[in-house]
């Protein structure tokens, strides 16, 4: 699923969201529509603006959350009507009046059910500073949650513009013919100040690594799962400007196993990038979420 682009998403790809239930991403936020309401104006600005303070994020207006023993299962509503009172510019008025500063980028994606009905999707960037909900708190996400934040953290927000903000990207070849395949490493600044220097640090489940690459990388356990360690710098040319990516030489880490990395698709790729003027900054990113679709026995018929 191709969170980027959410704007562009219709009916199709929310039945593929509750029909992969799709409910492992901490950037992805289920409501349901009853979640609209008069009453619930400084909740809605509350999430909102804690996507905004944290990684960004897309809240989905329209798909249901329902609990079955320690299950969840997603269901896609039936939509309001047109003529609905909370419709979109009810919705975004809402955001606009009680998320303060203002979200730039923020866009409400209103897409049409079958039966003529909508719901929302509220795609919302990761901001370059703080914003304060409409009861004059601000807030952050956390293993899935809407907590306040400290004080700390909120001027820790504000100043973002000052520091490097990376974020690697990884990739899996879309064919193979063999078993083995690398992992294609990319390192995104999605922040506003320039990058001279970085490391990262990759840590892959060990049972999908290659026997023969074993001894490349370090061994140690995260969450009673064995893992192997993969460090790299970057060329003393390799700066990242804001906006812009580079592509590391996939060299340093080790050939993986094709239908172990199948097999094995709820594991996660755990990360760390280490930037001049900027604290670590820590990741994990599910395998399924690399390898889905990519991974073939062979390339289809031309």
């Amino acid at each position: 699923m191709n969170f980027d682009k959410a704007r562009h998403w219709t009916v199709n790809d929310l039945i593929k969201i509750v029909k992969n239930n799709l409910t492992e991403y901490k950037t992805l936020e289920f409501k349901s529509l009853y979640a609209l309401a008069l009453d619930a104006k400084n909740e809605i600005s509350k999430d909102v603006s804690s996507f905004a303070n944290s990684g960004g994020g897309i809240i989905i207006y329209g798909i249901r959350e329902n609990k079955e023993d320690l299950e969840i299962y997603l269901e896609l509503e039936k939509g309001l009507e047109p003529n609905n009172r909370f419709n979109k510019e009810w919705l975004e008025n809402v955001i606009f009046s009680r998320v303060s500063p203002k979200i730039k980028g923020l866009y409400i994606n209103p897409i049409k059910l079958p039966n003529n009905n909508y719901v929302y999707v509220v795609i919302i960037p990761q901001s370059t500073t703080a914003h304060m909900a409409g009861n004059n708190r601000y807030y952050k996400r956390h293993n899935f949650k809407t907590e306040p934040m400290e004080d700390y953290e909120v001027r820790d927000v504000m100043n973002r513009l000052n520091k490097p903000h990376l974020r690697p990207f990884f990739t899996a070849p879309r064919h193979i013919n063999l078993d083995d395949y690398t992992l294609k490493t990319i390192i995104m600044n999605k922040g506003a100040a320039f990058v001279r220097h970085f490391a990262i640090r990759i840590c892959i489940p060990e049972i999908i690594i290659n026997e023969n690459n074993l001894l490349k990388g370090r061994k140690l356990q995260i969450d009673n799962i064995w893992y192997r360690e993969y460090l790299k710098q970057s060329t003393p040319n390799q700066y990242i400007f804001p906006g812009f990516r580079t592509s590391l030489n996939s060299q340093f880490l080790p050939l993986l196993k094709a239908e172990k990395s199948k097999q094995h698709g709820h594991l996660y790729i755990y990360w760390t990038i280490y930037t001049d003027k900027s604290s670590p900054q820590n990741g994990k990113t599910p395998l399924n979420f690399i390898i889905k679709n990519r991974l073939e026995e062979n390339p289809p018929a031309k």
